[in-house]
């Protein structure tokens, strides 16, 4: 409703001037033409001719304004911005202007006083060259100006940074206009910064928004170098995969985990991964992505670089996977959080595996009868359906926390998709004997799981909840029956 308003407001305001031209056409017309008797015969020689000459130059002015308004309502503020929603600088728009009326200026003295557009550019050559020293600066911005709207380098819109010994540091915004003198910022705080296109033209600017399609950002952060390299670089992947599951953050080009630096003390990483400039801005991708490294640093226990020298034991994160650390994973689990007591955790997690796979590596297949189960302890995996046409299409990716294949061991049903891992993987495997041992001891235990399992299918399935009971009796005989020796 606003823009709507401001662009009725707009066409209001563009009306009037094409109104006050043509007007005034009429009576500069009325002035030269009819009132040429009254005028040489009121006024002695050569004032009359003068004043002539004058209204003459003045119609053709009028004229000159006349079409440019009519070039701005109608191509400017009717075509460009309503019917194609394109915001043209307002130095290009001046530009026309001014083109259009030296021109009406220099017709309208040949015409009525004989002088050539030559001999206007010779009269006015000493003064512009005066005029140019006192005014270098503004001569400087003005072509800065031009050629930034003609080389196209930026334009309104844009997300610019702008380095120059000016500034303290670097500017960073989105262009908001562009004027004869002047390139104008939006700042990410709110602010505008009116920057002189001298220092645009004579600085480095790095141009956010071209060419079209995904920019890189980047979080880097500091390691204790004693952390091996290949598990934090799967744990700060596993979590980046997770990451750009967010809206507005770019799940393509896949995000990318690198070493940028070793010290004697520590490791630097950065986490690189994609985000439309035009649909989120850098500061608060990177502020989305960090709080889910963060969460992994906390997690995993990933240790940051002494402060200050010392002898002390190596980061307790380099040991294998414990028993705390498995029943932590356990206690995660939806499947389990409601269902089990810290006791039936631990007797669980006892007979739990952790295990490691390369990246790239499958371990679950489609179609196949196993019945285990996976949470993912570090890095990331991608689930993927194969298709009628003997091809596959990837449906998910999946990070630390989260599991995979619970179905086919509470139910023995076959696997539905093929899981491979996208990065060196570290997983914790559940097996269908200690699932027995626990149904054994605790018989009530299957109705709990049934109905968190048919909680979550009918979640991917996005049946209604009208179906919930019937799903759940349903799914609760199939585990009855696959679980036969402890229930028949």
């Amino acid at each position: 409703m606003k823009s709507h308003h401001s662009g009725a407001e707009r066409r209001r305001r563009s009306s009037g001037p094409i109104i006050f031209a043509f007007f005034s056409i009429l009576v500069l017309m009325l002035l030269r033409l009819g009132g040429k008797g009254p005028i040489l015969s009121q006024i002695p020689a050569p004032y009359s001719d003068v004043l002539l000459h004058t209204l003459g130059v003045a119609l053709v002015a009028a004229i000159t304004l006349f079409i440019d308004r009519l070039i701005r309502h109608f191509y400017w503020d009717g075509y460009l911005r309503r019917k194609r929603n394109q915001e043209t600088p307002a130095l290009i728009e001046d530009i026309v202007t001014v083109l259009l009326f030296v021109t009406g200026i220099s017709i309208g003295l040949y015409f009525e006083a004989g002088m050539s557009f030559a001999g206007i550019i010779t009269a006015g050559g000493a003064t512009a060259i005066v005029v140019g020293i006192a005014l270098q600066n503004v001569i400087q911005d003005l072509f800065g100006g031009l050629s930034i709207n003609f080389d196209g380098s930026y334009g309104i819109g844009d997300w610019l940074t702008i380095y120059s010994d000016q500034f303290p540091d670097s500017k960073f915004g989105r262009v908001s206009g562009i004027n004869w003198r002047t390139t104008f910022l939006r700042l990410e705080d709110g602010r505008r910064l009116m920057v002189p296109n001298r220092i645009v033209t004579a600085n480095p600017v790095l141009n956010h928004s071209k060419p079209v399609g995904p920019k890189r950002v980047s979080i880097e952060l500091v390691l204790d170098m004693r952390f091996p390299a290949d598990r934090a670089m799967s744990i700060l992947l596993g979590e980046a995969f997770k990451g750009v599951r967010q809206p507005k953050l770019l799940r393509s080009p896949e995000p990318s985990v690198l070493i940028t630096k070793l010290g004697q003390d520590a490791a630097n990483y950065e986490v690189r991964f994609y985000i439309d400039p035009e649909e989120i801005e850098p500061a608060v991708a990177q502020s989305l992505m960090t709080e889910h490294i963060h969460g992994a640093l906390l997690r995993h226990r990933l240790p940051s670089p002494a402060a200050q020298v010392e002898l002390t034991q190596p980061p307790s994160g380099l040991r294998e996977y414990g028993e705390e650390e498995v029943r932590d994973a356990l206690s995660g689990v939806e499947l389990f959080q409601d269902a089990l007591s810290d006791g039936q955790i631990a007797a669980l997690g006892a007979h739990c595996k952790v295990m490691d796979f390369a990246r790239g590596q499958t371990f679950i297949r489609q179609g196949e009868t196993t019945a285990s189960m996976f949470i993912i302890l570090e890095g990331a995996a991608r689930v993927s359906v194969a298709l009628p046409d003997s091809q596959s299409t990837d449906v998910a990716v999946l990070g630390a926390g989260e599991v995979v294949g619970e179905m086919s061991l509470m139910t023995g049903a076959p696997r539905t998709a093929t899981v491979s891992a996208i990065t060196p993987l570290r997983a914790l495997e559940i097996t269908k004997p200690p699932i027995e041992g626990l149904l054994k001891a605790s018989p009530e235990l299957l109705e709990r799981f049934g109905r968190v399992l048919a909680r979550r299918q009918l979640e991917l399935s996005k049946l209604g909840e009208d179906k919930e009971e019937e799903f759940e009796d349903d799914l609760l005989s199939q585990m009855r029956a696959f679980f036969g020796r402890v229930f028949g």
